[in-house]
């Protein structure tokens, strides 16, 4: 990978950019510059072997105080930027640059942000696994590891490249990749499955009824126009007041139009008012009844 642009001749910035991925420097040189313009002492003093320094951030109006302990390099702040980002915060910057430091120490930094991070990184057959998971690891593997080294390396090489360095390792490996396969057998479905999951697949395969589902409501069957009509037809017909004819229906769902009669007086006008109320009952009636 290419050398970011420093902001000084700092020994300190320059080994930040040696060590940090470029986007990680990038938070690094921000917090570099604030340690050389906006920092300035309120306080030191000593207890176990521990440096106590108050810092001054004019940018926040706040002071912060970093442990620092000159015998280890280990150092803290209560900014706690190192504990969130695993980037050395300005505080911390600031009494590396006042204790004459030219590198960082590997505790205040997290491996995971610097170039470095992937060559440590132990690899099987099947992939790459993280640090530590392997114990044994035999030639194989190493130069395995070594291939991913290589890889990403080449890969940060051709970042920024002509469109045909990329294209030559493309070729480069198409062809490889066509010597080795004629020696490699082909891998049926089933293999692949099993090389995908890890592990030996069943070939015996229970599939057990699906439960049964009672919805609310089931069991009762929708009628039919023809049921529907046979069962209007079995009821006793009545007098309509509309048609004054025997017949299943009533004034109000009359197919007949409308007739007009005389007026009537009141006595008439509440016996049909009565005779209505007892049509309405025997509808009730029989509705519950069809229920």
């Amino acid at each position: 990978q290419s050398t970011p642009q420093l902001f000084s001749k700092s020994a300190l910035e320059s080994d930040g950019a040696r060590l940090f991925t470029h986007a990680i420097f990038e938070e690094f040189q921000e917090e570099y510059k604030c340690s050389t313009n906006t920092l300035t002492s309120r306080g030191f003093s000593e207890s176990n072997n521990m440096e106590l320094n108050t810092v001054k951030d004019a940018l926040r109006n706040r002071n912060f105080i970093v442990q620092y302990n000159p015998g280890t390099l280990e150092s803290s702040c209560t900014c706690k930027l190192f504990e969130r980002r695993g980037v050395p915060c300005r505080h911390i910057l600031w009494i590396y640059l006042g204790n004459g430091l030219e590198k960082i120490p590997e505790s205040s930094f997290a491996k995971r942000w610097t170039k470095d991070a992937l060559r440590d990184i132990k690899s099987n057959h099947k992939g790459c696994v993280g640090v530590g998971d392997v114990d044994i690891i035999d030639k194989k593997q190493i130069e395995m590891t070594k291939l991913w080294s290589e890889v990403h390396e080449t890969m940060g090489v051709l970042i920024g490249r002509e469109k045909e360095h990329v294209e030559d390792l493309c070729k480069l490996i198409k062809e490889f990749r066509e010597k080795l396969l004629p020696s490699v057998p082909p891998m049926t479905k089933h293999q692949e499955l099993e090389e995908l999951l890890g592990c030996a697949t069943n070939n015996e395969i229970t599939i057990l009824p699906p439960k049964i589902s009672k919805n609310k409501g089931s069991g009762k069957r929708m009628l039919s126009n023809k049921a529907k009509a046979v069962a209007c037809a079995s009821k006793p017909k009545r007098m309509c007041n509309n048609c004054k004819q025997m017949a299943h229906h009533d004034k109000r769902n009359c197919p007949n139009p409308f007739v007009e009669r005389p007026p009537q007086n009141v006595d008439d006008e509440e016996e049909e008012e009565e005779e209505e109320e007892e049509e309405e009952e025997e509808e009730n009636e029989d509705d519950e009844l069809e229920d």
